[in-house]
């Protein structure tokens, strides 16, 4: 009962204060949805690390990127199609944004993905870790600026270098990163994909606020398949099939279904919530989950310096994907004020 004079708390009041609080709570664990989903991307992709050392070998690099866009392509639209008519959803997308999906899948397949794996070939899995991830988030500030889609704040300045110098240390502490005239084609094509990784990273971000992500992942692997795939029907021949061991197809199938199809499908979802920058940061935690993989898989060591490095990485991690750090800039209206 309310006290006489109205002075009583009104009825229902305290369930819709109740009510407002489980509603910020749940706001603010959904904004770490996209944080996790990351986390759970490079655990994906740290895995494929091991699987392509185990069975990835066995494949030319082409052929294999090949039939793997071959192989997501369709099942994506297998998926997509029937759902988005279902649904009532359109299919179209403004010529240029269409030009840009395909052009940036073709980028992924070709520039990032097959170009990795051609690198790998001449220079290692270290340097990989180093320039071919761990410097595309210094590239996507770069980038980022330049077009002026993103600010600075302290926590980025300090978070950035020490994540890098973290991811050195990880690798270092492995005993496998090394330059030296031998890794220089390699390295070079390494920094080459993480410049690719930045202009992927800030394309796509442009198309996911405006778009679908199924129907964008569709077109991307669709994309990267037209552009894979002639070479490795090319090459794929009845010898090169039959030379492939179980462990290679086991290989194909993980990267294909888990590290392509639920990585780049999660990958992106995440990415149109955070921005370019903050999901090109969590490269940085490759180095991480590769070793942990390497040490539960393939029976490899954990040394000192990488629980260090990756320590490091932790904070920096801290520091950058916090409220504190504003990665992207304020609304025009605001600026002008």
């Amino acid at each position: 009962m309310t006290a006489s004079g109205g002075q009583g708390i009104p009825q229902g009041a305290g369930a819709s204060a109740a009510e407002e609080r489980g509603s910020d709570s749940a706001s603010s664990r959904s904004l770490w949805y996209p944080h996790l989903g990351l986390l759970l991307v490079y655990i994906l992709w740290g895995v494929n690390t091991a699987s392509m050392k185990v069975g990835g070998a066995a494949w030319d690099p082409f052929v294999f990127n090949g039939l793997r866009y071959a192989i997501v392509a369709p099942l994506l639209w297998l998926t997509v199609a029937p759902s988005f008519r279902k649904r009532g959803i359109s299919f179209r997308m403004e010529r240029r944004d269409f030009a840009l999906i395909l052009g940036l899948g073709a980028l992924s397949a070709v520039g990032m993905e097959a170009l990795l794996s051609y690198a790998l070939q001449y220079s290692n899995v270290a340097n990989g870790s180093v320039l071919g991830r761990g410097v595309m988030p210094i590239f996507t500030v770069l980038f980022a600026l330049a077009l002026r889609e993103m600010r600075m704040s302290p926590r980025i300045w300090i978070g950035l270098p020490l994540a890098f110098a973290g991811a050195v240390v990880i690798v270092a502490g492995g005993g496998g990163l090394h330059f030296g005239a031998e890794t220089v084609r390699g390295d070079a094509l390494l920094l080459l994909r993480s410049v690719f990784g930045a202009i992927y990273l800030i394309g796509m971000s442009r198309l996911t606020s405006r778009y679908p992500l199924m129907l964008l992942v569709a077109w991307e692997m669709t994309a990267g398949a037209a552009a894979l795939l002639p070479y490795a029907l090319w090459k794929a021949d009845a010898a090169l099939i039959a030379s492939i061991p179980p462990m290679g197809w086991a290989s194909l199938a993980y990267t294909a279904l888990l590290a392509t199809l639920v990585g780049f499908t999660l990958h992106n979802w995440s990415l149109a919530r955070i921005g370019a920058f903050r999901a090109s940061f969590y490269g940085y935690t490759m180095p991480i989950t590769a070793a942990a993989s390497g040490y539960l898989l393939l029976g490899e060591t954990i040394t000192p310096y990488q629980i260090v490095g990756g320590a490091a990485v932790l904070a920096a991690m801290y520091l950058v994907q916090s409220r504190g750090a504003k990665a992207n800039p304020q609304p025009k209206a605001q600026e002008s004020s």
